[in-house]
């Protein structure tokens, strides 16, 4: 007989003291409440993380304090609040909190803008600069299309190192974004301000932009927005010169629910072309994402409507954004139109050296590649037609990657820097929480092939770029310090020329990830001729363009015909470095009282170096206020003053000094020990200074 599942006994009943076990839940609510809960946690942390930011100007205005002790706290309460119960705080309230904590971070993001400002003044790139200064003579009446930004450089007081550079090692001088690049620091020029309107504009919009990211985001995924408004990279670039910030609250904007474009009605239609329009004003990233957008919404429409509807929803939502991007254009397109043309297509037709993070950094810094420049924008031109082909075919498979794809073809492009790989993620995130889940048929019959042949494309033309030898092979013969500055001033560089055509190549240095400003040929030939040989000396042109010696540096050339770039193997002085024992020493030394200091070589992860008969150098300054003045301490029973004076390293790779000295004095002695290079006799591997106060 069955017995029914009430009259069933209870385990608990049969075990005494046993417990029922939890049945895992599968209910989809409870995973979307605790990612809920584990998104707004985590903007706790960003919100304290804020706090550790500012903590560090604390000494420049100590009111701070006030600003970081709220920060701290609100974090904390934020990640306890996010784990509450329902029953104590709902999910409207949670918002409500989370509108709070988004206006904490931007609160402090506005403190933390000023201390950058104040800290470092000077515009940090050409871009900035030439949007202000194209701004000011927009103001006057000028078109900026027809003028040289060049006096940008010193208004702005932009370092070479932040110059935009063609492969002759001549800055780019002309404007190279569309009118709303500029026009959107007219308001602030128009009253009157004028330090930093470009900095305050560019954080102004990235605070909109996350206002905006967190208003449509749906509740549950709100708390990105407060977690992209705070990443590093976004409001480094904010406030450090890039102005992509500008068109990212237009790019959300355009990204909210896109794929309803046809069947909206009112001013939703025209929202989502409008901004994206206004996007494709300010810079030449958001164009890449329109034949995606488009291509999504014909295919929205096909399926449904049929496809004479579906075309002409296409060709609306282009003309409509083809407008909004002509409006804020349209006074110096009539008033010059090829100027004007000129000036939007140059980040697309400059001859510019390659940058960025994408995969020309292979060709930047390993000896992979670099032959051919104009392969990789190949490569990134064949990839972006590849993925849309592929998006189309699998349609809707990769719609809510529509706005992020062209990211990916950007990757590959000759200059791929990291704001084109990363500053389309908060529209992205708009329009993947926005954009419905199609459910349409299967993609077409044939996807696979297409998709086949786009790999099969891509991995072709990726293959050409990264294995096109460069023309010149290069060495690094010498290089000359500056000594205590420890950059190096001067390069010895040995060249061949594996071509069968004449070359002038052009010299720069690649510091880490960051390219200086082109060096000077002091010696070595202007045009090097087919199979030559040749030694060029380089000098940097300004201290701004000296790489440290402590950090490796590598020399690059580059040539206009063919657009390519050659580079030398990286050149790292050494890994070794001194450190002193003992490293301070807290109290008066008595006049003719002997002190012991200890210099051992270590690598630079502090790990003992058994070098014997090494020569390490100890040197004596006084760092006055008035200026550099001579020590008169005695090193080792050498001369008073004598500086530096050599000691050899026992079998434990240590090196012994006795210090004394008769003379007492109001300001402390710096000791400093270092090693020289046995060719090129520089110096490197500074210790740490040691500071001794000698008197009675």
């Amino acid at each position: 007989m069955k017995v029914p599942v009430s009259r069933l006994p209870d385990i608990r009943t049969i075990v005494p003291g046993s417990v029922m076990p939890e049945v895992p839940a599968s209910d989809p609510g409870r995973d979307v409440d605790r990612t809920a809960r584990a998104l707004r946690s985590l903007a706790g942390i960003f919100v304290l993380t804020w706090s550790f930011r500012l903590s560090g100007y604390l000494t420049f205005t100590p009111w701070l304090a006030i600003p970081v002790v709220f920060l701290g706290l609100t974090g904390l309460l934020v990640i306890v609040a996010a784990w509450l119960p329902s029953s104590v705080l709902d999910d409207r309230r949670q918002h409500q909190i989370g509108w709070v904590t988004l206006g904490a971070v931007l609160v402090a993001l506005a403190l933390w803008s000023y201390f950058q400002v104040f800290i470092a003044p000077d515009y940090p790139t050409d871009e900035i600069a030439f949007d202000q200064y194209a701004a000011q003579l927009a103001w006057h009446g000028i078109n900026p299309y027809l003028h040289s930004m060049a006096p940008a450089f010193p208004l702005f007081h932009v370092s070479p190192n932040g110059y935009t550079f063609q492969l002759n090692g001549q800055p780019v001088t002309a404007l190279s974004y569309p009118a709303l690049s500029f026009e959107a620091y007219l308001p602030l020029l128009a009253l009157g301000v004028t330090t930093q309107a470009a900095v305050w504009t560019n954080v102004a919009a990235w605070a909109l932009g996350a206002v905006i990211l967190y208003a449509v985001l749906p509740r549950n995924l709100a708390p990105l927005a407060v977690v992209v408004a705070s990443a590093d990279i976004y409001i480094g670039y904010a406030v450090g010169g890039v102005t992509d910030a500008l068109f990212v609250p237009l790019l959300i904007g355009a990204a909210v629910s896109w794929d309803r474009f046809a069947s909206a009605r009112g001013p939703a239609a025209w929202r989502g072309p409008i901004c994206m329009g206004l996007a494709m004003a300010v810079k030449q990233t958001p164009w890449f994402v329109v034949p995606f957008v488009v291509a999504g919404i014909v295919l929205e429409t096909r399926r449904s409507s049929g496809t004479g509807q579906a075309l002409r929803a296409g060709l609306r939502y282009t003309g409509i954004a083809v407008a909004s991007f002509l409006l804020p254009n349209l006074p110096y397109l009539v008033s010059s139109p090829g100027a004007w043309l000129r000036g939007i297509l140059g980040p697309l037709t400059a001859d510019a050296v390659p940058a960025g993070q994408g995969l020309v950094s292979l060709s930047l810094s390993l000896m992979v590649g670099g032959g051919s420049l104009l392969a990789y924008n190949v490569a990134a031109a064949v990839i972006f037609g590849a993925l849309l082909a592929c998006y189309v075919v699998t349609y809707p498979a990769l719609k809510r990657g529509a706005f992020l794809l062209p990211s990916v073809a950007l990757f590959f492009a000759a200059r791929s820097f990291g704001s084109y790989l990363v500053m389309l993620i908060p529209a992205t995130l708009a329009a993947a929480a926005s954009t419905r889940c199609s459910r349409h048929g299967p993609p077409w019959r044939w996807w696979k092939w297409v998709v086949a042949c786009s790999v099969v494309a891509s991995g072709v033309v990726v293959g050409i770029a990264v294995t096109a030898h460069s023309p010149l092979t290069m060495s690094i013969q010498s290089v000359q310090t500056t000594g205590q500055l420890a950059t190096v001033q001067q390069v010895t560089v040995n060249v061949a020329n594996n071509t069968g055509a004449s070359v002038q190549p052009a010299f720069t240095v690649e510091d880490g990830t960051t390219m200086t400003a082109f060096w000077q040929r002091q010696q070595g030939p202007a045009v090097l001729g087919p199979h030559q040989k040749a030694r060029y000396t380089l000098v940097a042109p300004s201290y701004f363009a000296m790489p440290s010696i402590e950090n490796g540096f590598q020399v690059l050339a580059f040539l206009g015909h063919p657009a390519s770039v050659s580079r030398t193997a990286a050149y790292l002085v050494s890994t070794w470095r001194v450190i002193l024992s003992p490293d301070t020493i807290g109290h008066t030394v008595a006049l003719g009282q002997e002190i012991t200091v200890q210099a051992e070589i270590v690598n630079r992860l502090d790990q003992q170096l058994r070098v014997a008969d090494e020569p390490v150098y100890l040197g004596q300054v006084i760092y006055a206020q008035q200026g550099l003045q001579y020590s008169q301490a005695v090193i080792n029973h050498g001369l008073a003053g004598e500086t530096p004076v050599e000691a050899l390293t026992n079998d434990a790779g240590v090196a012994t000094f006795v210090i004394h000295s008769s003379v007492a004095g109001s300001n402390p002695v710096y000791f400093e020990a270092n090693l020289v290079n046995p060719t090129w006799f520089y110096p490197y591997g500074y210790s740490p200074i040691l500071t001794v106060r000698f008197g009675s």
